[in-house]
């Protein structure tokens, strides 16, 4: 009952601060790109801090010493909010790769798009990765990192889905690393349903340069050591929640 109450009262301080951060965005819109996209990002540390001081949400990062000096590819599994918001607090230089649907919602979606995200119609696959090149190619030389969920939509805790390759063809075209992510956010901000107090594990792989493989062998080289490390995340959670 308490943890229902923590997560209706954490979803509308969601909203409220959500609105609030997206107003803030849009009117930052006079600065230059780079300012206002390295201010934007305390709209994740708002929402990180919320999920923590309201529902007990915590994190640990394993392998912070694997992230690259130069901007790549990063590659995540996607089961949660949780993840898109904190990924600017380990890089605050970063773009998301998403659907073109979430930048026409009012205020929200004004502000992401303000933030130049490479923003793609998922029906026209050809033409997304087309764009996703292009714009990778740009947004990269810029210093900025791409992060893409190659599950391409949230999956449920013990469920995970198959990798998609676009962001293997991105690094691969343009000769940069990927930097697997894995973590359990899922487990404690879920799709649907009430949130859980715990800590979040965050685990990040070691590199991979997307060149001299097969894309197909490689992107099911970094699905299987995300799945894997995944399962292992979620299996020591359930182990501590049952003791």
């Amino acid at each position: 009952m308490l943890m229902g109450l923590r997560t209706i009262l954490f979803k509308l301080a969601f909203v409220v601060f959500t609105l609030l951060w997206a107003i803030l965005i849009m009117l930052m819109i006079v600065l230059p790109f780079r300012v206002r996209h390295r201010l934007a990002t305390g709209w994740g540390d708002t929402v990180v801090w919320l999920a923590r001081i309201i529902c007990g949400i915590r994190w640990e990062v394993h392998g912070i010493e694997n992230l690259p000096k130069q901007a790549s590819v990063m590659v995540l599994n996607h089961q949660s909010t949780w993840e898109t918001v904190f990924t600017p607090l380990l890089l605050r230089d970063q773009v998301w790769v998403l659907k073109k649907e979430l930048i026409h919602i009012p205020f929200f979606g004004w502000a992401m798009g303000s933030l130049r995200p490479i923003a793609i119609n998922r029906n026209k696959r050809k033409a997304a990765m087309a764009q996703v090149i292009d714009q990778g190619r740009q947004r990269l030389s810029m210093g900025f990192w791409v992060v893409m969920y190659p599950e391409g939509t949230r999956s449920l805790p013990h469920q995970p889905r198959p990798f998609k390759t676009g962001a293997v063809k991105l690094a691969n075209e343009l000769g940069v690393q990927i930097v697997p992510i894995a973590h359990n956010a899922g487990q404690f901000w879920p799709k649907r349903g009430w949130m859980h107090s715990g800590t979040v594990q965050v685990v990040i792989g070691e590199p991979v340069l997307a060149v001299g493989k097969p894309i197909e062998e490689l992107n099911d080289e970094i699905e299987q050591w995300v799945h894997t490390t995944v399962a292992m995340l979620e299996q020591r959670e359930d182990q501590r929640r049952e003791s």
